[in-house]
């Protein structure tokens, strides 16, 4: 079905919009997103919002636009930081130079999250047009520090600034036809294995650390959590991230350390993963007694799930359908702002103008197409939550 809203899409802005904030390095850290400031500043007067700052830190500028009054209030949260590169090498283009090919937009932070920002002020354009007097409140968000756990961000904008609204669309996930209603937790772990430091050529005076902790890694390959959790997600999951030991190759290495990143969906705690990593610690010690480790947690969230038939999710739901589009909705491992939204009485629906596997990859771009069909759908979503839906 067609949309009335799509008369006021307007393609070259969008991609204008794009190109100019991708060209801001804003790689967290150190965040930089004050760079972002004027540009997003520019596009909320546009559309007669009033703009506030937000600085929790020099630099780390969070961008709040807000209009009209009524008590009924829906927030747009992207985010102005990115993460870094990666292998430069990777890339056919440079990152932040933004290019334009065969109706794509490459370069880092053109769907994650700068692409979705683009978007959002699009759908805002084109509701404030067909309805300019409408009852109720909207917010556009330009939010510091996503990728990074959010606490100079909406984090920061909701506990010490007294940021609030009632619902949110947070387009930061998932892709065209499918949203998400439900993220798993985090759980980052740290182990420290430490030994003796002696000389290379005298190994057997020393202890070396290295040693237990790969150990360590092939045990925990058998690591098992259960499969005591709620329906609604697919399961746990672990990745060894890093794994560091050892200064020099003649050195018997005193200390070694890896990080693991566990994904929790409801049904398993903390308590439970710690509990399998301190038996997987002790079947090491049985066989290397001379194995000294050490847990640390070095970051945590909570598992959500929002409820798929609230307000904004029915709004969303019936946007979709009337652009046929055939929405689907699941949870994820990834962390989003919803998560911070949803512990302070929130409920959001996420979804990406694009697809998610494109985002922190070398080479990540946006459809442009895909870009002018979010912006639409979110304008629909707009109507039928402030118009429609009672």
């Amino acid at each position: 079905m067609k949309s009335k809203y799509e008369k006021y899409m307007d393609k070259a802005e969008i991609i204008q919009i794009v190109s100019d904030l991708v060209r801001q390095n804003t790689v967290n850290p150190p965040g930089n997103e004050y760079l972002c400031k004027e540009i997003v500043t520019e596009k909320m007067k546009r559309l007669g919002m009033e703009v506030a700052y937000y600085e929790k830190e020099p630099g780390r500028t969070n961008v709040v636009g807000k209009i009209g009054k009524g008590k009924r209030s829906l927030g747009f949260v992207s985010h102005m930081d990115v993460v870094p590169p990666g292998e430069i090498g990777l890339w056919e283009t440079d990152p932040f130079t933004p290019t334009l090919r065969e109706g794509k937009i490459f370069g880092r932070g053109t769907l994650d999250d700068k692409g979705s920002f683009a978007c959002a002020y699009s759908a805002c354009k084109a509701f404030l047009s067909e309805h300019p007097d409408f009852d109720g409140t909207l917010y556009l968000v330009a939010a510091a520090d996503e990728e990074l756990g959010s606490k100079l961000g909406i984090i920061y904008l909701i506990k010490e600034c007294g940021l609030h609204f009632e619902v949110a669309i947070i387009p930061d996930g998932g892709k065209m036809d499918a949203a998400i209603y439900g993220e798993k937790g985090v759980l980052w772990v740290e182990i420290t294995s430490t030994g003796v430091q002696v000389h290379g050529s005298l190994p057997h005076l020393g202890k070396n650390a290295i040693i237990p902790l790969a150990e360590l890694v092939a045990e925990l390959k058998t690591l098992d959590l259960g499969n005591k959790y709620d329906p609604a997600f697919d399961g746990w999951t672990m990745n060894i991230g890093t794994f560091q030991g050892g200064t020099n190759t003649n050195t018997v290495p005193a200390g070694a350390k890896m990080t693991i990143d566990f994904r929790l969906p409801l049904g398993i705690s903390k308590e439970q993963v710690l509990s399998a990593i301190e038996e997987k610690m002790a079947q090491v010690k049985r066989k290397s007694p001379e194995a000294n480790f050490r847990v640390q947690i070095l970051h945590e969230t909570q598992p959500h799930l929002s409820d798929k038939h609230s307000l904004i999710v029915r709004s969303f739901d019936r946007a979709a359908k009337k652009l046929g589009i055939p929405m689907s909705y699941t949870t994820m491992g990834g962390n989003t702002v919803a998560k911070d939204l949803f512990f302070a009485g929130i409920l959001s629906v996420v979804h990406y103008p694009g697809d998610d596997r494109l985002a922190h990859v070398p080479n990540e771009f946006v459809k442009v197409e895909d870009l002018l069909l979010g912006s639409v759908l979110y304008a629909e979503t707009l109507e039928t939550y402030f118009i429609h839906q009672k």
